[in-house]
């Protein structure tokens, strides 16, 4: 330990800080008191005026630039071994305080802090009188360590708190005792100066030797001249897991409120779906039965009945025949609009059969292609092997019918219709794709949703009901529909099916 300075006059003294209101502060208490100041603001202007003129006491900031106060203590370390260095901080950790410190310098002190408590920093010396007679009746966890990393000194209380013994906690570095977490970062670290005393405050976790853990809150000081850590822990286990069992009731019960605000609103769309269902149900019905349903079905049984006997020309038994068979998908649009409602509640029977999907979809395209010449729109199938599901033939056909129909409608003079069959693995997908405009992407979500429908110029008699239809028709059988595009076709609808389709559940 170095001797009590002497007498203050014509001593130099080298500030290194770059904080401007500290330094003006320092250098007026210690000019007063008789020193002669230097002030450097970073590593490298401290080494030059170090060098130019030797100071006989350093107070260096520890936080400096680039790791430029460990710089210097190592330089003066090797250079000027006895050259006293107190090291100065508004903020710092225990760890990084005591890694400075082996680097050589005499002590540290906490901002704000005046000449007189560094220079009597300079002549700080141990007062162990009475220390062991305090550390055997004290109740509190009591602890001198050294800078090497080791305890040199422990109350009993100790061997209550964690189970060891004295001698077991001493003959091992204390590091190995902490919680890996709190190894390198202790929990809420704070710096304060108390009586003119640096005080570190922070809070770890140590393991006992039954293997749990147990958190203790620390209260620390350091002694630079006889390289040790006095500190004093209190363990607050309990008051620790009482705050975090808190803190899991009250997360367990925002989640519920939140259930509860999800359920209530869940609870009033469905009111409300059921309150419009309820007036759709009765408008639809009232339509299809009195304005609908029997003018078509007069108009497709008079085409019967012409077809049965008719002898004129090829092109006009095409036109009766395509007729007709508009007249009978109306009929079956008709019959979409009162599934809906079945399909929602899960009330429809789906009775499936074994079919080919080319005799599905086939028919489909044909009936449509007078339609498809007049306007130049080619239909085309790509190659694929027949494949064969069970699923439920009317709601797939009138599926694939919606579908067509929209393309038909959006697919532009010239452009293409294109259907391809693909097998997945116990799936298979069905892809009808057109070359008119592609669909938003924001749009694609919703576009199967209820009252939803894919362009402006769809048509009111569509109700939104086409693709909300297919989507659950679909969704019956145990599939999926969706939208994508590709590189030349815009629009692609992708229908996956079982190959085998189960009953909707009730």
């Amino acid at each position: 330990m170095a001797e009590p300075p002497a007498s203050a006059g014509n001593r130099r003294l080298l500030l290194v800080d770059n904080d401007p209101s500290f330094t003006q502060v320092l250098e007026q208490d210690f000019r007063a008191r008789g020193f002669e100041v230097e002030i450097a603001g970073t590593s490298d202007e401290a080494l030059r005026k170090a060098a130019a003129a030797p100071p006989d006491l350093v107070v260096l900031d520890l936080h400096l630039a680039d790791d430029g106060a460990l710089r210097l203590l190592r330089v003066w370390k090797a250079e000027a071994p006895t050259l006293p260095v107190l090291l100065v901080s508004a903020s710092a950790s225990l760890r990084v305080v005591v890694d400075a410190l082996k680097e050589g310098a005499r002590g540290f002190l906490a901002k704000p802090v005046g000449a007189a408590a560094l220079v009597a920093e300079l002549e700080e010396r141990p007062r162990a009188e009475g220390v062991e007679r305090f550390f055997a009746i004290a109740p509190g966890l009591l602890a001198i360590a050294g800078f090497d990393g080791n305890f040199r000194m422990l109350n009993p209380a100790w061997e209550k708190a964690l189970g060891y013994s004295i001698a077991e906690l001493c003959a091992k570095p204390y590091r190995d005792l902490v919680h890996p977490d709190n190894r390198d970062n202790n929990a809420d670290e704070t710096l304060e100066t108390r009586n003119g005393q640096a005080v570190f405050r922070f809070a770890n976790r140590y393991r006992c030797k039954d293997g749990s853990y147990r958190w203790l809150a620390w209260s620390a000081t350091l002694s630079a001249a006889d390289g040790l850590i006095y500190g004093s822990a209190t363990d607050v286990t309990k008051s620790v897991r009482m705050v975090e069992a808190l803190h899991e009731s009250n997360q367990r019960l925002e989640e519920m409120l939140a259930s509860r605000e999800v359920q209530l609103r869940e609870s009033t769309v469905k009111n409300d779906s059921l309150v419009e269902l309820g007036r759709f149900k009765d408008e639809v019905a009232a339509m299809i039965v009195h304005d609908l349903k029997n003018p078509l079905s007069v108009i497709v049984s008079n085409y019967d009945y012409i077809l049965d006997g008719f002898d004129g020309s090829g092109d006009c038994l095409e036109a009766l025949r395509d007729s007709q068979i508009a007249g009978r998908r109306m009929l079956r649009l008709l019959t979409n609009l009162v599934d809906v409602a079945q399909l929602e509640e899960g009330t429809l029977d789906v009775s499936t059969s074994k079919v080919t999907l080319s005799q599905l979809l086939r028919p489909i395209a044909e009936q449509r292609r007078v339609l498809a010449r007049s306007r130049k729109i080619a239909i085309v199938f790509v190659p694929s092997p027949e494949i064969t599901v069970t699923v439920d033939a009317d709601l797939v056909t009138r599926t694939f019918e919606n579908i067509f129909d929209n393309a038909l409608r959006q697919t532009p003079s010239g452009g293409t219709i294109e259907i391809e069959l693909r097998e997945i693995g116990p799936n298979i997908e069905i892809r009808i794709g057109n070359s008119g405009c592609a669909i938003p992407i924001e749009a694609r979500s919703t576009i199967f949703d209820k009252y939803r429908q894919t362009t402006s110029d769809v048509g009111r008699m569509s109700l939104g009901l086409g693709l909300y239809f297919c989507r659950l028709a679909i969704e019956a059988q145990g599939g999926g529909i969706w939208i994508e595009e590709t590189e030349r076709l815009p629009t692609v609808f992708g229908i996956r099916l079982p190959r085998l389709a189960a009953s909707p559940a009730r």
